[in-house]
């Protein structure tokens, strides 16, 4: 049997995301304080990198930094420099999960590009990820054909997001037939992993195809609610076992607890004299 485990869009740097504790600004010492939800968040992390690991593979599947959130003019950073996001990531996920082999899957270029650097592929190189391929120059991939024994994962971080819930599956749908269409371009494909809307949806059609997008690591931004204040997001990795037999079975394991942070205001309502 073999194990694979999802992880992605943990957005790093975010005062919304994941940030362990004790890490230090490079620049002068100083601590980068949590805040409730990022000890809440850290907790969880350990917790289930304790309980899953050691993993056969793990799959990181973009976004692991905020980046500079120039839509929120940097207000919304804990940490602001990028390499620093990123030496914060890599240190937490090396001290946390454990691992035999690593591949890194690219994200959002506003989020982990700047000036030629790309933070995910610095990330893979740093963590001495397995190059998707034998000919691969790079440590990371826009997109992988994972083939564990029997079974082929077509994995990328992008897929459009949809704040309707009853057609979240639809462009889930699309990237699944589309893959069953033009199987003679990608061959053959039993599961189509996607990230990118920090929700988890999933879904198939008959025995064919499996799809689902993997959860985040991050709770709603000011930016995020803007646009959609009714919908939170999912937090959490998805583990898959696939058997020797071509057998399988998965399952998301998905953190609970985290409430909105909507302005809550009471009016009491005075009786009347009569």
């Amino acid at each position: 049997m073999t194990r694979i485990v999802f992880v992605g869009d943990t957005h790093v740097g975010s005062n919304y995301a994941i940030l362990p504790e004790d890490f230090k600004n490079p620049e002068d010492g100083s601590v980068f304080a949590q805040n409730k939800w990022q000890k809440k968040l850290f907790k969880e992390w350990c917790e289930l990198a304790e309980k899953l690991s050691p993993v056969d593979v793990i799959v990181l599947t973009g976004d692991l930094v905020e980046g500079n959130q120039t839509r929120e003019n940097w207000g919304t950073l804990k940490i602001q420099n990028m390499m620093t996001q990123a030496d914060c990531f890599i240190k937490m996920f090396a001290e946390t999960w454990k691992w035999n082999e690593l591949y890194v899957v690219r994200g959002t270029n506003y989020h982990v590009t700047a000036r030629g650097v790309h933070i995910d592929e610095y990330i893979a190189e740093r963590l001495k990820a397995n190059k998707p391929g034998p000919d691969a120059e790079k440590y990371s991939a826009e997109d992988l054909q994972l083939i564990i024994g029997k079974r082929v994962f077509h994995i990328a971080h992008h897929i459009p997001y949809s704040s309707v819930p009853s057609y979240r599956l639809t462009p889930m749908a699309r990237q699944m037939w589309l893959l069953k269409l033009f199987d003679e371009y990608f061959g053959r494909v039993d599961f189509v992993i996607r990230a990118h809307v920090h929700y988890h949806i999933y879904g198939g059609f008959s025995d064919m195809l499996l799809g689902l997008t993997t959860p985040a690591w991050q709770l709603p931004t000011p930016y995020q609610r803007r646009k959609d204040p009714a919908t939170p997001n999912d937090v959490g990795v998805i583990e898959f076992e696939i058997h020797p037999d071509g057998s399988f079975s998965w399952r998301p394991h998905l953190v609970k607890g985290f409430k909105s942070t909507v302005t809550e205001v009471r009016i009491n309502v005075q009786q009347s004299e009569v």
